[in-house]
């Protein structure tokens, strides 16, 4: 990121460098320090309301506990009573059926007597808003005998109503809800609810109802402020509200709240953050009621003052970054004099000046280096004269070791084979294997370009296949096939030979009847493939599984070899020479070239000086004088003494390829 800015500012020197790099190591440290600060106000400011929240939500549920167990003493009372236990007993005695005249004065005195007794219990606290019983049968009483049952009322659908008709001993506790038991009535209320036993058999035989109203559940809640935006609310085990400050919005979807998700994240670390809504929740359950209630903390509430923690922190950035600056001008200018000096010295050094010494006296790391880059200016000018030197005797030694490869034996092998024909007569003959003969050497110890157009090679083996055919007669046959339109194409010269040699006597010299060779080329895309294929012995996959490995320089397939790793050289590791295996008998070898289109196209093997690599000088030229005198090498291993059709044992039983 420096470098970045010190581009963006054109800030070159050191010393610039050294005061950006002071005013932002002093930016970044002042800027860790106000983050951590800042981080650990909050952390504790979050911490100290947590705890005050938590001790409210204790004292809140605490008071909620109080006030559900005197509602639950209450309801004790109501369901002991013998009226009400008698009444119960008599309307589940006639199961819905109107009583007798006798009967029914009975029945109605239970009544008056029942809802006396609920009625006193309900003036004794404001908080009730309606106590009714209900027998199993559907039979319902109220507290208060000017109100009557709603026709349309579900009550049976209601937990509080079948709750308390399967677990006996419990006293029920409802959520808010809007009750609907009462005609022309639609509270907001909080049920309790208990079963009403026999006394006698113990068996349910009705239900005890007390409706109480929502405000003194509000009046609890209410008194209690977390902040200015924090509240507190409660729900049941089933994630049910029983208080929320805006309740009427949750129910019409207005505002939204997730109480399962905050049960799930408090019950792992005591309380769960949301994001982004930047709230933490906080709860507390009870124990009595089985409620839960949760606190809401607004974060943003935490830091009062933080405008003024950044206001003097931004303050203290300032005036550090201005002492820093005032020391890096201070310490740069002591280190980038000895530094210049150097500079400029290294700067005759890349004009090309080998001569300079730095002048630099002093003990500090500036002066070892000096000393340092003086010795490094004198072993650079003596490699560097070495070096010319060991190039120079290194190509002459490549020469003459690239020319010392050369096998005779072919050369003595179609001499003998000229004087055999000369003494027969046959002058013709002579003449065709000598003019063939001249012109293979030619081109073979010709120490001009590496590349040669494929027309140039081609004629070259022409002239080798001419003398091989002399040699063997009718042992031996050739069929060229090249495309005009690939004559020009450029390839380093001799990469033939080596190969149709290695097809001669490796796979068609053995064969009783002899065989043929078949050259051909063809181009795909940036491709030009030459394939040589023979329809010879063929070749085990143990001999082609070693064919391109290193070998002995008195083996036989050095020339083989030579021209596979001439051709990576000049080309590049994707290129060679490939061999394909034939399911008929004999060898195919193919081999693979850049298709590089020769400059003049005179035939002469000018052409190679747009090829690719072979722009190097005395690199590419020495390339292609050894690929040359290993082409003529590997043309000679194996040779067969023509003059008196006795086999070289030497040379032509080598190992294959």
């Amino acid at each position: 990121m420096f470098h970045k800015i010190r581009r963006a500012v054109r800030m070159n020197s050191i010393k610039a460098s050294m005061l950006l790099y002071f005013m932002g190591l002093i930016l970044i440290t002042v800027l860790v320090m106000t983050a951590s600060g800042y981080r650990y106000t909050v952390q504790d400011a979050e911490a100290l309301t947590r705890n005050y929240t938590m001790r409210l939500l204790k004292d809140i549920n605490g008071n909620i506990d109080s006030y559900i167990l005197n509602i639950k003493s209450m309801s004790s009372v109501v369901v002991e009573d013998g009226d009400i236990c008698a009444l119960m007993t008599e309307f589940n005695r006639l199961k819905g059926e109107t009583p007798s005249t006798a009967g029914q004065a009975a029945l109605q005195a239970l009544i008056s007597r029942a809802a006396l007794h609920m009625s006193t219990l309900a003036k004794t606290r404001s908080d009730i808003t309606n106590i009714a019983v209900i027998s199993k049968y559907g039979d319902v009483v109220l507290s208060d005998g000017s109100k009557t049952l709603n026709a349309y009322s579900d009550y049976n659908l209601m937990d509080w109503y079948l709750k308390p008709m399967s677990y006996k001993n419990d006293i029920v506790v409802s959520p808010s809800h809007v009750q609907r038991l009462v005609k022309g009535e639609y509270k907001w209320v909080i049920s309790v609810s208990k079963a009403i036993l026999d006394p006698i058999t113990g068996d349910v035989i009705g239900v005890m109802l007390i409706d109480l109203n929502y405000r003194s559940i509000e009046d609890i809640c209410e008194n209690v402020q977390i902040g200015r935006n924090g509240y507190i609310y409660l729900v049941d085990a089933k994630e049910n509200f029983i208080y929320h400050p805006q309740l009427p919005l949750i129910f019409s979807g207005v505002k939204h709240e997730m109480p399962k998700n905050v049960f799930e994240a408090s019950s792992q670390g005591g309380y769960a953050r949301m994001y982004p809504e930047n709230k933490i929740y906080l709860r507390d359950d009870s124990e009595i009621t089985g409620w839960s209630a949760v606190g809401v903390i607004n974060t943003k509430e935490l830091v009062v003052n933080r405008e003024r923690v950044i206001r003097y922190y931004m303050v203290l950035i300032a005036v550090m970054l201005v002492f820093s600056a005032l020391a890096a001008v201070m310490i740069s200018t002591n280190i980038t004099k000895p530094i210049k000096r150097l500079e400029a010295t290294m700067r005759r050094v890349e004009q090309g000046d080998l001569g300079v010494c730095a002048e630099i006296e002093s003990d500090s790391e500036i002066g070892r280096m000096g000393g340092a880059f003086n010795a490094m200016i004198t072993q650079v000018r003596g490699l560097m004269e070495r070096m010319v030197s060991e190039e120079e005797e290194k190509r002459i030694s490549e020469i003459k070791a690239l020319q010392a490869q050369i096998n005779p034996h072919f050369l003595y092998n179609t001499l003998e084979t000229i004087i055999w024909m000369s003494a027969s007569g046959k002058n013709d003959e002579v003449v065709r294997v000598a003019s063939a003969l001249a012109m293979l050497f030619r081109t073979s110890i010709s120490m001009g370009e590496s590349l040669v157009t494929l027309d140039v090679e081609v004629e070259n083996i022409k002239s080798y296949l001419t003398i091989q055919k002399m040699r063997y007669k009718d042992k031996l046959d050739y069929n060229i096939h090249i495309p005009m339109a690939l004559r020009r194409l450029m390839l380093p010269k001799l990469i033939l030979q080596p190969i149709v040699e290695n097809s001669i006597y490796h796979g068609i010299k053995p064969r009783d009847e002899g065989g043929c060779i078949a050259i051909c080329a063809r181009r795909e895309g940036g491709l030009l493939i030459i394939t040589v294929q023979d329809n010879g012995v063929g070749m085990t996959p143990e001999q082609a599984a070693n064919l391109f490995l290193p070998k002995q320089c008195d083996s036989g397939g050095i020339g083989f070899l030579n021209v596979h790793n001439r051709i990576k050289l000049i080309f590049g590791e994707e290129y060679g020479l490939r061999y394909v295996e034939s399911k008929e008998a004999g060898s195919q070898v193919d081999i693979y070239l850049p298709a590089v289109e020769g400059t003049n196209g005179n035939g002469n093997g000018n052409g190679a000086n747009g090829a690719p690599n072979g722009t190097n000088g005395a690199h590419g030229g020495t390339n292609g004088i050894s690929g040359g005198a290993n082409g003529a090498a590997a043309g000679a291993k194996g040779a067969y003494n023509g003059a008196n059709g006795i086999s070289d044992g030497t040379n032509g039983k080598g190992g294959r390829r």
